[in-house]
């Protein structure tokens, strides 16, 4: 993961998002029995949340990667997600799901990012953990400032200080960083087993795949890296060539690369992990 940095939301989504906001809490004060029962729910506007500009501004922000685990997609799988969600919510993996969901952050700027479907669909879906279900806001009037997610959230928090890489598998460094890599299963199969996490096939799949594919990626640089320090152990050097590699590496560590963090974590232990 690498921190988004937001700048303002677009317009449309601020005067738009918070008309549908203050009515939907307007309804929701007028049902809450109902809405806690989940007799009666919220569809959020995608023509609000996922409009054109929104995903537009995102892409921009995100350089089209997916905000959990580093992938390039093409508009076609890719979510605008809501970090904290809209529409139901379920304190454990693949738990039940509860009412009403964060209804009220469905616009909220600071709640929306671009995940793949994989991550969004597949593995976190309507999963958001906390600290202590006590202070859930649905159960503190709609105020989420006593909650403490479980998951590294891609604005607020500093996601270099909670993940690291060993070569090409993410390791947590803080217990919210292993959660956040064994939850949205962009690690490896081990980092569930610490959780206790029961992973189905479909999960299993998808996980290899991209272990295999970041290892790869990575693998690519390494051999980049070691030509470098080889060159430059030469009294006579290709400079054209040399440049050329380091710009690959320059590169494959800039934001709108796939797993720059990964890359960035490689250069800073000059690629030796012992």
């Amino acid at each position: 993961m690498i921190k988004i940095v937001k700048n303002k939301a677009p317009q449309s989504l601020i005067s738009k998002g918070s008309a549908k906001t203050t009515s939907d809490i307007k309804e929701y004060n007028s049902n809450k029995e109902k809405y806690h029962s989940g007799e009666k729910t919220f569809e959020a506007s995608g023509s609000i949340y996922n409009s054109e500009i929104v995903r537009e501004k995102l892409e921009s922000i995100q350089n089209n990667k997916c905000c959990y685990c580093e992938t390039k997609s093409t508009r076609s799988n890719i979510d605008v997600e809501h970090f904290r969600p809209k529409a139901a919510y379920s304190s454990t993996f693949k738990g039940e799901r509860k009412y009403p969901g964060y209804f009220w952050l469905a616009y909220d700027w600071d709640n929306l990012f671009l995940s793949c479907q994989v991550c969004n669909q597949i593995f976190k879906n309507d999963f958001f953990p906390i600290d202590a279900e006590e202070t859930r806001a649905q159960l503190n009037d709609l105020s989420i400032e006593k909650e403490v997610p479980l998951l590294v959230h891609p604005t607020k928090d500093e996601p270099e200080k909670e993940i690291e890489y060993i070569e090409s598998i993410p390791v947590g460094k803080t217990e919210k960083g292993k959660r956040t890599i064994a939850y949205l299963g962009f690690g490896s199969v081990e980092h569930g087993k610490e959780f206790d996490i029961d992973y189905s096939k479909k999960h299993i799949i998808r996980i290899v795949r991209l272990v295999e594919e970041r290892e790869k990626f990575y693998r690519e640089k390494e051999l980049i890296y070691k030509a470098i320090k080889a060159l430059e152990s030469k009294e006579l050097i290709d400079e054209d060539l040399l440049n050329s590699l380091k710009e690959i590496l320059n590169k494959a560590q800039e934001n709108n690369s796939e797993w720059s963090s990964m890359i960035k974590c490689a250069l800073k232990n000059e690629f030796k992990f012992y």
